[in-house]
């Protein structure tokens, strides 16, 4: 790429010749850029090979070389900053533009939202951050779910409406409470033209036993023809929505897999990956989808620096952000929260008291008055007063006391979240406010020495708008059961089984959030606003903003202009 110094030189020739061609020695240009006349031969030469000018050198001293300007200085500029944007450098866009947000508004809307490449629809988004860890068996966030949902298929699937549909699996029965049979589709493939077959998908099922929510699972066989049985150790009338699960997903077989699988996963979902890096995502439709064959060709994820983007928003047609903190009626909260895990089994918290000071003097208002206004505005969060929307739970534990003794607090956050490092900031001012020592602990995906944690600050990142999504986020991913009291959690989990045994129950999701906050075990924080609204999306139809922050790419297209042609 050209350097910031070449375009500066190239204006500065501009400006100077105001844009008209015009015959020119060599030593009026070294004095127009103070340099020497080796320097000038290699800065013109290399404004030729980037197309913007056209230099004819005349042989001998004191006749006139040709000077021909092909490009203005706004072209390069846009140029330039095309290329950046390319990069995800949106800083350095920024600065070619000479900090102008229109023209960078132009230029990004030039390269993101709803593209046309050779008769392919193509969309392309921002985000902030790399999307490298697809696994679904592994610890992922909020945003690789909803990738692995658009990658990987599962028995079964929850629709846009959060209906359980049929997947891999077309139809099943309940033999009994304790017994599912699952009939799988024939003839479906992976995005690498293998066949799936009934042992794969057991080989996959079968690991799901390691995980609480799928702890009752004691067998797996096959049974006729594309046909499996799961045999429970106890009743469980929920099974197949519990296998919609993210973790619950069918993975190519382990020995078919490459070293890069996490960031370059092969499912049988409707998108396949091409393309994973620190730049960019890009998933494409894969013709051979067993379902119906996404409209949309090609979806761009375009990762853009971490200083800019927050300039960025998640939009379709007007992908830089309002100045106001303005949101539309359309956008959801999200239907969790984020929130503080108190460590009740070796940390601090495992005392009663510690754990009362907690939960009142990090209550939810006292950190939303320490956030700054404009991290307010630009992240849209809201105090939560329970783990849902609409929930009130508190602790029973009356009003703020001072700390039970002088001591050091040790706080885990993830360092890539966009409002994690200021959240921690807070916290510690309100501590340190007390007189308590504070120790800050960021990591990138698994936070280290959980033991040692008294605080950490948690996402939900639940799936789906559904009560009954609580019973896969305290099993599968929650991390409570690493810091929570054996009693504790045992009772927690006894809820979710006590649901699973009953047929056509509702799952007591308020009952669970209240006791788990009232136990002193978390201290809901935030809701945020998710995703996109119907003003935002252009052309763009069925973008239906989920639970995850994101829209189904197999379920939207693009409507024609009716305008082209």
């Amino acid at each position: 790429m050209s350097s910031p110094r070449l375009r500066v030189q190239f204006e500065t020739l501009f400006e100077h010749y105001q844009g008209q061609d015009c015959g020119v020695q060599l030593e009026e240009i070294t004095e127009i850029l103070f340099c020497t006349r080796r320097n000038a031969r290699i800065v013109l030469n290399k404004m030729e090979e980037e197309g913007w000018i056209e230099w004819h050198p005349a042989p001998g001293r004191g006749k006139l070389s040709e000077l021909i300007f092909k490009r203005s200085r706004s072209d390069v500029s846009e140029t330039l900053a095309r290329r950046y944007l390319e990069e995800g450098k949106l800083g350095q866009a920024l600065k070619v533009l000479d900090k102008d947000t229109a023209k960078l508004a132009q230029v990004v809307e030039s390269y993101l939202g709803v593209q046309h490449q050779e008769g392919l629809q193509v969309i392309r988004l921002p985000y902030y951050r790399p999307l490298s860890m697809l696994n679904p068996t592994k610890l992922v966030r909020r945003s690789e779910q909803h990738i692995i949902r658009q990658v990987f298929s599962g028995l079964t699937r929850l629709d846009e409406n959060e209906k359980l549909q049929p997947d891999l699996a077309h139809s099943w029965d309940r033999l009994s409470a304790t017994h599912w049979r699952f009939y799988l589709r024939p003839a479906v493939r992976f995005h690498n033209g293998d066949l799936l077959t009934p042992e794969t998908v057991i080989a996959s099922l079968s690991k799901l036993k390691q995980k609480p929510l799928f702890s009752h699972i004691n067998d797996i066989q096959i049974t006729g023809h594309n046909t499996i049985d799961i045999m429970l150790d106890r009743a469980d009338y929920h099974l197949p929505l519990l296998l919609s699960e993210s973790c619950a997903k069918v993975l190519l077989p382990e020995n078919a897999r490459g070293d890069d699988y996490d960031q370059f996963p092969i499912g049988t979902g409707p998108y396949r990956v091409t393309q994973n890096d620190d730049k960019r995502l890009i998933l494409r439709a894969f013709d051979n989808y067993f379902g119906f064959r996404p409209l949309l060709d090609c979806v761009e994820v375009w990762v853009i620096d971490d200083v800019h983007s927050t300039m960025v928003f998640p939009s379709i047609s007007n992908p830089i952000k309002p100045k106001t903190g303005t949101f539309s009626d359309d956008v959801e909260l999200d239907p969790g929260c984020t929130y503080l895990l108190l460590n009740r089994k070796s940390g601090l918290a495992k005392s009663n008291d510690w754990a009362s000071y907690f939960s009142q003097r990090l209550g939810a208002l006292n950190l939303y008055q320490q956030l700054p206004q404009d991290k307010i505005v630009e992240l849209g969060v809201l105090p939560a007063h329970g783990l849902k929307p609409g929930w009130y739970h508190h602790t029973r534990q009356g009003s703020y006391t001072s700390p039970p003794s002088y001591r050091k607090v040790t706080i885990a956050y993830h360092g890539q979240h966009p409002m994690f490092p200021t959240l921690v900031k807070c916290i510690e001012t309100l501590l340190k406010q007390d007189n308590l020592e504070v120790e800050l602990i960021k990591y990138d995906l698994e936070a280290p020495n959980i033991e040692d944690i008294d605080i950490w600050v948690k996402p939900m990142g639940i799936a789906n708008n559904r009560d009954d999504a609580l019973a896969g986020w305290l099993l599968n991913y929650s991390d409570i059961s690493l810091l929570s009291k054996n009693e504790d959690f045992e009772f927690w989990t006894k809820v979710v089984e006590q649901w699973q045994s009953e047929e056509n129950s509702n799952f007591p999701a308020k009952d669970l959030g209240k006791s788990l906050v009232e136990k002193m075990q978390i201290i809901p924080m935030f809701h945020c606003w998710l995703g996109v609204s119907k003003d935002q999306c252009g052309s763009l139809q069925n973008a239906k903003c989920n639970a995850l922050g994101w829209f189904d790419f197999s379920q939207v297209w693009v409507k024609p202009n009716q305008n082209e042609g």
